[in-house]
């Protein structure tokens, strides 16, 4: 059972090294032949005197200033007639102004692979899930796979957890469920929170061998503790369905509710379940369809189809099927069985769309197809 990438590899923290502003910040003015400028961060500085100019060395990169020419590690750029060129290291970024007119930034992937060629294994990591992605740079598999086990090596925990999924994904490399367990549990011992999660999806889904819930368990409420939001969702299930616990729907329903709180899709859409069904929480219909909105709308299925059925009985909301049926469709085209029977339905009786025939086929057939079988399809011509 393959996991999802995207949880794991592209959720790069908003550090300063990613989310940096453009504009340079400007320090005390030097003067060195005739070149006006200023340097600003960095943790090694130099500044020498050229022919007709200065050059810096600044954390080991060297920006040349000569006529109306920067040259920066061996590229030159045109900065035209300017008084003042302002250099700039505070968010990790170089930033190269000419009287506030931006001559050259530095690039996401050129900071992160410039620091990753100095050993920065954080960079390592964030420059795959670049590489992954392709945001901005050519996508790259195989280097990102480098990268990622150059940093592993290292002992960077983040590289050991995304390339545990490579491995269960079969993204790049063949399927290897046995290394990606070895590398998630790696991450897991050394305490993070998003390992642990894994190695407990491992013994929660059986992906190595039979389930085994007790020790999923364990290594849920490990990473719940530190506030992993997959993981309070995945323990919430288990209190509720009594996998591996004795099932206490009070706690499930808390477990779900932080996970809402993280706005955790799956969580939130559970979440909003339990207080539809009045299960470990007071009974509020109307509180379940303001908990689903959200989610409903970035497109968690569960959420949309209880929409769809609030809409359609008017329990908590004002009853309004032509909303109802559009919920149902959301659902339904994101794979949810019992959403497009509801639509079949609604089709077929003409109940907040136009009756048809045709389209009640197509969506009792789709119902079929993912796997609700325990329902009437007929359509009312047949």
């Amino acid at each position: 059972m393959a996991l999802p990438l995207r949880p794991f590899l592209l959720a790069l923290p908003c550090v300063a090294l990613l989310c940096a502003p453009l504009a340079a910040q400007t320090g005390p003015a030097l003067s060195m032949n005739g070149v006006t400028f200023s340097v600003t961060g960095g943790t090694d500085q130099a500044v020498n005197a050229l022919d007709g100019g200065a050059e810096v060395v600044l954390d080991g990169r060297t920006i040349q200033m000569v006529g109306s020419t920067v040259t920066v590690d061996g590229t030159a750029y045109d900065a035209g007639p300017f008084d003042r060129i302002d250099i700039d290291a505070t968010t990790g970024r170089l930033i190269v102004t000419a009287d506030g007119n931006l001559v050259m930034q530095e690039t996401q992937a050129g900071a992160l692979a410039r620091a990753a060629a100095q050993g920065d294994t954080g960079a390592m990591t964030d420059l795959a899930a670049l590489l992954i992605a392709g945001t901005k740079v050519p996508r790259d598999v195989p280097r990102a796979l480098d990268l990622l086990t150059q940093a592993v090596d290292l002992g960077e925990v983040s590289a050991m957890r995304s390339l545990s999924m490579f491995y269960l994904s079969g993204t790049g490399v063949p399927a290897d469920p046995g290394k990606s367990f070895k590398l998630a549990m790696r991450g897991a011992e050394r305490g993070d929170a998003q390992s642990q999660a894994i190695v407990g999806r491992f013994y929660a889904d059986g992906l190595l061998d039979d389930p085994a819930p007790a020790k999923a368990i364990s290594w849920f409420a490990m990473a719940a503790s530190q506030g992993d939001a997959d993981a309070q969702n995945r323990l919430g299930l288990a209190y509720r369905d009594g996998l591996g616990v004795t099932a206490d729907l009070r706690l499930a329903a808390a477990l779900f509710g932080q996970a809402a709180r993280s706005k955790h899709q799956d969580g939130t859409c559970n979440y909003a379940q339990t207080l539809w069904d009045g299960l470990g929480v007071p009974q509020d219909r109307s509180a379940a369809s303001q908990t689903a909105l959200q989610a409903a709308h970035q497109g968690g299925r569960a959420c949309q189809f209880l929409l769809g059925t609030a809409h359609l009985t008017g329990d908590g909301i004002p009853q309004n099927t032509r909303l109802a049926a559009q919920w149902f469709w959301d659902a339904a085209n994101e794979g949810h069985p019992q959403a497009a029977q509801h639509l079949g339905e609604m089709y077929r009786d003409g109940i907040g769309l136009p009756r048809d025939d045709f389209q009640a086929r197509h969506w009792f057939e789709t119902a079929r197809r993912l796997g609700d079988h325990t329902t009437n399809h007929r359509a009312a011509s047949e």
